[in-house]
């Protein structure tokens, strides 16, 4: 077997790079995959329709959690948005090993938020950085829904802040299936699935009557994140 190690900065020169897995992500509500313009009922029996909805996942690690083993991959930086189907889905590369677990940050990590201008799925024109706020939103969700007493019952969330106690970057481990505990060489694929209704019910109650909008860092941003963190869950996974 391939030795696993623990690489805090990127791919370490000595690892032996010689496998990949692919993440798929798939946006539902409940048991139902996400249709943009399409009207669903939330927790709260509350309708609404998602016109947009982008995230990042960032900083991605492969674990053995029984070994207390990590690889970290280098320059793991992604958004994933729903508009673009082809963002749902990308590989990264990895040592052969044996790995049961996968982390990852929901957000930008607090060093990429303070370096300026930077290039692909960082890159501002993506429309997820704040540039009165010099930081980046770290998921957004659009629509609206006939509760929402904004302009064209609009409902709009753009979730940021990196500093202090309104630091929304959340890092989630997700277990694989314990069937499916060995990974060697060769391509694993991982099925994620991201059920949004955990934006308005799962650590805190949020319904949209109450808040149908929240854009700026602070106590309800960080509640938002709280929530949203809790939509991951992984649906199988393959070692092809």
């Amino acid at each position: 077997m391939a030795l696993f190690f623990s690489c805090q900065k990127g791919v370490d020169e000595n690892i032996s790079v010689n496998a990949s897995a692919e993440l798929r992500f798939h946006n539902m509500v409940g048991p139902v995959d996400l249709a943009l313009n399409t009207p669903y009922t939330n927790p709260f029996g509350e309708e609404f329709v998602v016109t947009k909805l982008k995230y990042y996942i960032t900083n991605i690690q492969l674990l053995n959690t029984s070994s207390n083993a990590r690889f970290d991959v280098s320059q793991s930086y992604f958004l994933v948005d729903e508009q673009d189907a082809l963002s749902k889905t990308f590989n990264i590369q990895i040592p052969s090993g044996k790995y049961n677990a996968i982390s990852f940050l929901i957000g930008v990590d607090s060093l990429h938020n303070v370096s300026g201008a930077q290039s692909g799925a960082l890159d501002p024109a993506k429309d997820m950085f704040w540039t009165w706020n010099s930081g980046y939103i770290m998921a957004k969700m659009e629509g609206n829904s006939p509760v929402s007493t904004l302009p064209n019952q609009m409902i709009e969330f753009h979730i940021g802040g990196f500093k202090g106690a309104d630091n929304v970057v959340e890092r989630l481990t997700l277990n694989f299936p314990s069937e499916q505990q060995l990974v060697e060489k060769g391509h694993l694929a991982i099925d994620i699935s991201a059920d949004i209704d955990a934006w308005f019910k799962s650590i805190h109650d949020l319904p949209i009557s109450g808040n149908a909008t929240c854009t700026s860092p602070g106590s309800l941003a960080k509640q938002y994140a709280d929530n949203y963190g809790m939509m991951f869950s992984i649906s199988s996974v393959v070692n092809r």
